[in-house]
């Protein structure tokens, strides 16, 4: 088999829970009233010198490595054989799926969250047995239209959320920028058979997947990008959505996740038929290691913060009473995973919670790959990643609450390992290729 040539198969099994299932996605729970868009487990499994890789896309809010994360990839490594540091799954973010947080039984669907992990390996186990000959390209595109910073900083250093811009119209501050910037590019690695028909295409964009917010499952405007795809190029593809460090990235309004998906598929299909083989020999990658990383201070009084954003008195309740009941747990760190791969010589850090873009701009400008996609809410879920800026701005990702409440510090060093492993990887992948 020529150096240019793999093996990949794809496979997508559907994980939607039963209508009455309670969503997740904002301060109180929705009961689900019907299926807008199936929620999928999407698995590729990539082969390519005898080593082999695997990438799953869950159209979930989040998964926690020990709430159902660890065990699915242990699952999936023992009926497969590939090693638990060679697959990867990935969260959407959508905001109209089920509740998945241990601390949240009372919203869980227990029956089918205790399945979760077997259909999650089933995903893997299928995509494995379905690899065939294939050849990969890579695709690139901008889309402008359908995101936002969503935060704005303000004369005094503060950092406002745009959906509480409202509550400051009346301030006698100046507004003065966004608090941090957009990444527009689409990144994209298509798999095509011998025959030149596309088996799954890898893409990666930042943008929240809340657009939706009705009360029906669905996957959002990723499921309308598949649709998309699989209308041009066929019911055989299975697309596979990368998450991009979008924490403080919000779509445009008015939102609409089936306008959402129409632009993004409207940028990504030009480029997809105008896509360029890989002719060099590929290799893969990856490693993944375990990091303990500090909490914030959960004693910190955070009524100034709250003020500052410009909540109502039953929201800040809410966020005052999570960080009383998280203070009571007596835990100041926890351990993560971070993780690193590459297909060739495009690279993926994937990191545990939802990330702010800016980690993801300086992981592309440090990255020794020529190309690197940082992905969020891989592995294991602990709510907003966020930068120092974003700390002292405030703000509600700089809260402390069920979703917020790991250190900046702790982001840091979870970044600093990431791109320690894309520095080991490359030198490695280098390495090889001086010896062929």
């Amino acid at each position: 088999m020529p150096n240019d040539v793999m093996t990949v198969g794809a496979a997508r099994v559907n994980i939607t829970p039963d209508v009455g299932t309670l969503l997740a996605g904002s301060l109180s729970p929705r009961t689900s009233t019907g299926v807008s868009s199936p929620l999928n487990a999407s698995a590729v499994v990539i082969e390519a010198q005898g080593s082999r890789l695997a990438y799953v896309a869950l159209d979930l809010i989040s998964l926690e490595r020990g709430y159902g994360g660890d065990e699915a990839v242990q699952l999936a490594s023992q009926a497969t054989g590939i090693p638990e540091t060679h697959i990867c799954f990935a969260c959407s973010h959508t905001h109209t799926g089920p509740y998945t947080r241990k601390r949240q039984p009372q919203c869980l669907n227990a029956d089918w969250m205790s399945a979760l992990p077997g259909r999650i390996a089933e995903a893997v186990t299928q995509a494995d047995a379905n690899r065939v000959p294939a050849r990969m390209s890579r695709a690139r595109a901008f889309e402008s239209r359908i995101q936002h910073n969503r935060r704005i900083r303000f004369k005094d250093g503060r950092h406002v959320n745009t959906w509480l811009l409202g509550r400051h119209i009346n301030s006698d501050l100046q507004a003065v920028c966004s608090a941090g910037p957009v990444d527009p590019e689409i990144g994209m690695m298509a798999f095509d058979d011998l025959n030149g028909d596309l088996i799954a295409l890898l893409y990666h964009f930042t943008l929240h997947a809340n657009s939706d917010f009705g009360p029906e499952f669905s996957a959002d405007y990723p499921a309308i990008v598949s649709d998309r795809i699989r209308t041009e190029f066929g019911d055989q593809v299975v697309p596979l959505f990368l998450p991009g460090c979008c924490a403080d990235i919000n779509p445009t309004f008015p939102r609409d996740h089936r306008t959402t998906g129409s632009h993004l598929a409207d940028s990504m299909i030009p480029a997809l038929k105008d896509r360029r083989p890989i002719n060099t020999k590929v290799t893969l990658g990856a490693q993944k290691r375990l990091v303990r990383i500090p909490l914030r201070d959960l004693d910190l009084d955070q009524h100034e913060r709250l003020e500052k954003c410009g909540w109502t008195t039953e929201q800040n309740e809410y966020f005052l009473n999570a960080q009383k009941n998280l203070r009571a747990e007596g835990v100041t760190d926890v351990e993560t995973w971070v993780q690193a791969w590459h297909i060739g010589d495009t690279a993926f850090m994937a990191l545990p919670g939802e990330v702010f873009v800016d980690w993801q701009v300086h992981t592309k400008g440090h990255s020794p790959f020529p190309w690197t996609f940082p992905i969020e809410l891989s592995n294991d879920s602990l709510g907003y990643l966020i930068t120092r800026d974003a700390w002292e701005g405030g703000g509600y990702e700089a809260l402390i609450s069920w979703g917020t409440f790991i250190d900046v510090a702790g982001v840091e060093l979870m970044v600093d390992r990431g791109l320690e492993m894309l520095r080991q990887l490359y030198t490695k992948r280098q390495r090889a290729l001086m010896q062929d």
